[in-house]
């Protein structure tokens, strides 16, 4: 084969690749490596990437291992690897492999840019802020690096220098559209001293804008143009993004009916419920669990509750729920059963010990922290039976208001892939209540529901009966959140965080009733 052919070839690869036709890029580079064995390490990392596409982990960590035995100085094929195991929370590994990567390749940006990501998720922020700057200094150019300092720096509330690597990223590479997202956030359209509406319009004229980026721009002309109260232009934007994103993703429902069939299978056992009843292990520290629908007012109440002087916050982790998912099959309800009353027999601090061990550093004067981690509803028993003397927090929203926040919003959790679509929001919203039903027909009094618009209408009142029920004192802080929080946050929630409590999305969906099928 001549070099142009091969090179041609090769283009066509990538071209498949970067528009994730992963299976062809796959088959594409296996009948390449029987005509180029020269490219055989670039050709195999592609086929590892891909077989990581399509989440078979399994067969890209034998592709990457199979490399790196290969071809020991490989970098791409270990850091490749590392993101295999980071998928597969496998992270500890995958951290270590990323510090030896980067120890033989100093300057190698992707290990860096990886290990930065990492660290950041596992909220050392000053170590991922200068490994990110670290990144910068070899090469200025790279918008996904400039775009994670960003997302870094607003998690630690610092919107006005992440906003500056967004307008940074705009210059290099105006089809990052992600780093608008950022802008939009902080922008408020009614008045766009920036004119950044502008911007985004001609944005809409780019040809071959990826998938990925076209909808993180109709997000952000969504929310421009409903600043504006231009009502039926903001729907327009938001339906184009959800149903762009539903045609990029497969969710099924199958596996949620699944586990809600087994979990409530598990508690009519009489055995489990009263181990509920039963439980003794006291924790060191107040464990505070808030949990809800997406956008149901968890940030705002896990907010409030992390201002209190005696309360630390660990934000969103789902420590917790992986670790439910690594111990028991949640496939099997006699096997999952089983192994519950294994645990409670030989080693029932065993969900406890590991738990704690997932998390960061805590602050020895603090009595408690909170976990925020939204989809904990659906194993408040299994909480109460490990962390018996935890406290459990449930929001609830009116749902139309709901329905609209989430549509708004792309929410990227693998697990949330049925928030693009009206009629699978109203399906989970179902399972939500089914939840909500199981857990007060198990007991009673095993968490407390709040409901988000009684936070809004009474703060004082409500934040009073959140802490009672916490078991906390009464503490003026915990009204001023927005001035005296500095904890981290996630970006979606962000801008919200910093202000006051504030009533105008209570009744947003009234703007837009008549847009949706109801």
């Amino acid at each position: 084969m001549n070099d142009n052919t091969l090179e041609h070839r090769l283009k066509i690869l990538i071209n498949n690749f970067n528009n994730k036709n992963f299976s062809h890029t796959i088959t594409l580079a296996k009948q390449l490596l029987k005509i180029a064995p020269k490219q055989e390490a670039y050709l195999q990392n592609l086929i590892g990437l891909s077989y990581k596409g399509l989440d078979n982990l399994e067969e890209a960590e034998k592709i990457f291992v199979k490399i790196i035995d290969q071809y020991p100085g490989n970098v791409a094929a270990k850091n490749n690897y590392s993101m295999v195991l980071k998928a597969k929370n496998e992270v500890d590994e995958a951290e270590k492999i990323l510090e030896k990567t980067i120890e033989q390749q100093p300057n190698y940006l992707n290990a860096i840019n990886n290990l930065a990501n990492i660290k950041m998720d596992r909220k050392k922020y000053k170590e991922a802020i200068s490994l990110y700057e670290k990144a910068i200094q070899l090469n200025n150019k790279i918008p996904i690096v400039h775009y994670n300092l960003a997302v870094c720096l607003i998690s630690i509330r610092n919107p006005k220098k992440a906003l500056k690597h967004a307008y940074i990223i705009n210059n290099i590479d105006p089809t990052f559209t992600f780093a608008d997202k950022l802008i939009n956030e902080f922008t408020d359209y009614s008045k766009d001293e920036n004119k950044h509406l502008e911007i985004l319009e001609k944005k809409l004229n780019i040809n071959d804008l990826e998938i990925d980026r076209k909808i993180a721009l109709y997000f952000s002309l969504g929310k421009a143009y409903e600043d504006q109260k231009k009502y039926s232009l903001s729907f327009k934007y938001y339906k184009l993004a959800n149903i762009t994103k539903k045609n990029t993703i497969n969710f099924d429902f199958s596996e949620e009916n699944k586990l809600f069939e087994n979990i409530s299978s598990l508690f009519k056992e009489e055995n489990i419920k009263k181990t509920i009843n039963e439980q003794s292990i006291l924790s060191e520290k107040k464990i505070i669990f808030i949990c809800g629908m997406p956008r149901s007012g968890t940030t705002l109440v896990e907010q409030i509750i992390s201002s209190h002087k005696e309360v630390q916050s660990l934000g969103e982790t789902d420590y917790l729920f992986q670790l439910i998912e690594k111990n028991f099959d949640l496939n099997n309800s006699n096997k999952f059963k089983d192994k519950i009353l294994e645990l409670l027999k030989n080693d029932k601090l065993k969900i406890y010990l590991d738990y704690l061990r997932c998390l960061p550093v805590l602050e020895t004067k603090k009595i408690g922290f909170t976990d925020k981690s939204l989809l904990n509803f659906q194993i408040i028993g299994l909480i109460k039976i490990f962390f018996p003397n935890s406290k459990i927090i449930v929001l609830k929203r009116n749902f139309e208001n709901n329905l609209l926040s989430i549509y708004k919003n792309d929410l990227t959790s693998k697990r949330l892939g049925w928030t693009y679509s009206e009629k699978e929001i109203r399906i989970f919203y179902n399972i939500f209540l089914q939840y909500m039903g199981l857990w007060k027909n198990v007991k009673q009094d095993m968490f407390m529901e709040v409901e988000y618009e009684k936070i809004t209408s009474d703060p004082k009142l409500t934040t009073k009966q959140i802490l009672k029920f916490c078991d906390l004192e009464w503490d003026e802080n915990c009204l001023k959140y927005y001035k005296v929080n500095k904890s981290a946050i996630d970006t979606a929630s962000a801008n919200q965080a910093n202000r006051p409590i504030y009533k105008d999305s209570v009744n947003k969906f009234e703007n837009y009733r008549k847009f949706f099928e109801g």
